[in-house]
């Protein structure tokens, strides 16, 4: 189990007040009794002193009394409770403590011991031994007792049980006041370990919020000294953090939303060339998803050139803009801009890219390089036809007048089709830059259809063709300016009836659908290529251009229709099934539009 910090303060403050209380127990055992020894030693030696002055008489005599020097030693031990021992200088014995007078001389020669033979030496003689006379141990202190010479020895002595009894008693007396002090200690180390504690563990907690992105918490600052300080760095710290991931958090969102909401693709990589980072519009743009991320340029889009730019991009400071290709998921043409990103000691971080998708534009300048052309086309031919019936009408020899009227006849045409081009441009151009204001009203779709149909009725019985108007009284009215809307008819109905076969029929037909109203000319014709649909709108676009012209067509007309429908907010789409293989006429063109309803 693991001890959490309150407890391991515990216990180590508990275990090092133990190994103190233990130390103390055992300097005393080592030091006490070498204290009490040397402290008997000097005591004795001083009483040894002090004893010696009471026998000094009893000695300097001739003939010793033995039994007045046995009762003095007996009544100064009563006294002093020491073992006195009055020893002769041959080693006799005159007088012992623990001996009756007739027992003296029972008492082996004293002059051989230890004691005895070091006084003689130094004048104090120190020794401890077992008593055989009394069985215990004792510390022994002899002095000689001298006058003109070494009359004999005084010894005094004390046993040792008593070093042992007192070092006892201390020991006990000192281990009762370490289990007092460690009763008293052990619950204030308790409380203190919790104190100390609880500020450390409530900066660990706030710690842990904090790596957990938790800034609602802070540390209490009731507690001084270091710990206030760091309590208080911490919450600093704390706040600073926040502020920081907080603006990091913004700029990422804001980041994020830059990158998600950009028309642009952009492509990260990290030093290696592995795709590190990729936005929603280069998702879109190239079919590819998360799973590229991680890879290498050249394995996630297969494109040896989009591979060098990055390369270049990553050992250059500047790098042109690339004109790429990509084939798949479908062919678009991208202008790449490649910068490396650098880390604060100038190594390569990675390197960005950014996809302008410039298809579109690409399609717009070759629409416009071809509208260049066909204008030009379309002005020359008329131009070029008129210029030369003019010099014929104008040689030295005219022709005869059959012929100059043919002449003159070819010269008006090719000048009407010359004017219905150039207002066809200026209507197409007006469309175009929202100069033709439109003057919209509640207009009737059946009769709008009705007076178009009326006003090409000779032009489609030329060719046996059957105009019908087929929009139901109850269609509601449609918001527009009727001589646009005018316009829309004519040219719809005018080109139905030109590429319909002798004997074909073209139908008017609408229908309220979603709020709107949706119209449809249909023809019962050859039909249109699957091929041309999409481009069948633009501007001098023609499926058969010989036809086109032999018909008198300016190849504006369907661009006008959309251009108008557009104006008014609508849309404008053709469908058609084409003449089959195998010759058989096919179901005709449909071509749609829809206006808002009045």
């Amino acid at each position: 189990m693991k001890l959490t910090l309150p407890w391991r303060w515990f216990f180590g403050v508990a275990v090092l007040l133990t190994a103190l209380l233990f130390s103390v127990n055992v300097c005393l055992d080592l030091t006490l009794p070498p204290f009490l020894v040397r402290k008997i030693r000097t005591d004795l030696e001083r009483d040894a002193i002090i004893t010696r002055e009471l026998f000094v008489s009893q000695l300097s005599v001739t003939q010793p009394d033995s039994e007045e020097i046995n009762r003095l030693a007996h009544a100064l031990a009563a006294k002093t409770g020491l073992r006195i021992t009055v020893i002769a200088a041959d080693g006799t014995v005159l007088g012992e403590s623990d001996k009756p007078a007739t027992e003296l001389h029972a008492i082996e020669n004293h002059l051989s011991r230890p004691e005895v033979q070091q006084a003689l030496e130094t004048g104090v003689g120190v020794a401890t031994r077992h008593s055989d006379t009394i069985g215990v141990d004792l510390m022994y202190v002899a002095v000689p007792v001298r006058n003109e010479h070494v009359a004999g020895f005084v010894r005094v002595a004390l046993p040792l049980h008593e070093i042992a009894q007192t070092s006892a008693h201390v020991r006990r007396i000192v281990a009762w006041a370490s289990i007092a002090v460690g009763c008293v200690c052990i619950p204030f180390v308790f409380w203190l370990a919790g104190r100390t504690s609880r500020p450390i563990l409530q900066m660990c907690r706030v710690a842990e919020r904090v790596a957990r992105g938790d800034f609602s918490r802070s540390v209490s600052m009731r507690v001084g000294g270091e710990l206030g300080e760091l309590a208080s760095a911490l919450n600093d710290m704390s706040t600073q953090l926040e502020a920081h991931l907080r603006d990091l958090n913004r700029e990422r969102s804001d980041l994020g939303a830059i990158l998600a909401n950009m028309t642009e693709g952009v492509l990260v990589t990290d030093p290696a060339g592995r795709i590190r980072l990729i936005n929603n519009a280069l998702r879109r743009q190239h079919g590819v998803g998360d799973e590229v991320v991680g890879k290498t340029v050249i394995e996630a889009f297969r494109n040896a050139v989009l591979q060098d730019v990055v390369a270049s991009a990553a050992h250059q400071n500047d790098v042109p803009p690339q004109e790429l290709i990509l084939l798949s998921p479908a062919e678009r043409i991208f202008e790449v801009n490649a910068a490396a990103l650098r880390a604060p000691d100038g190594n390569c971080a990675g390197v960005v890219l950014v996809f302008h998708d410039i298809t579109r534009l690409k399609r717009l300048e070759n629409v416009r390089k071809e509208f260049v052309a066909n204008v030009s086309h379309e002005l020359r031919t008329p131009l070029s036809a008129i210029k030369g019936y003019v010099e014929a009408l104008l040689d030295e020899q005219p022709p005869t007048p059959e012929t100059a009227r043919q002449f003159l006849e070819t010269i008006e045409k090719n000048s009407r089709r010359l004017e219905a081009l150039i207002n066809d441009l200026l209507t197409i151009s007006a469309l175009e830059s929202q100069q033709a204001s439109l003057d919209l009203k509640r207009v009737n779709p059946r009769a709008a259809a009705e007076t178009a149909v009326e006003e090409l009725a000779a032009q489609a019985a030329r060719k046996s063709v059957t105009l019908t108007v087929e929009i139901p009284t109850e269609v509601p009215f449609v918001s527009a300016d009727a001589e646009r809307l005018h316009q829309v008819f004519l040219n719809l109905l005018d080109n139905a009836i030109k590429y319909t076969q002798d004997g074909g029929r073209v139908v008017i037909s609408a229908r309220e659908n979603a709020g709107e109203i949706e119209v449809c000319v249909a023809d019962n014709g050859p039909g249109i290529g699957a091929e041309h649909l999409p481009r069948i709108f633009e501007r001098f676009y023609r499926v058969d251009k010989a036809r086109s012209r032999e018909l008198g067509g300016t190849g504006l007309g369907l661009s006008i229709v959309k251009h108008i429908v557009q104006a008014h907010g609508g849309r404008v789409w053709v469908e058609s099934s084409p003449r089959s293989g195998r010759g058989e006429l096919g179901h005709g063109s449909r071509f749609f539009f829809t206006l808002p309803r009045a």
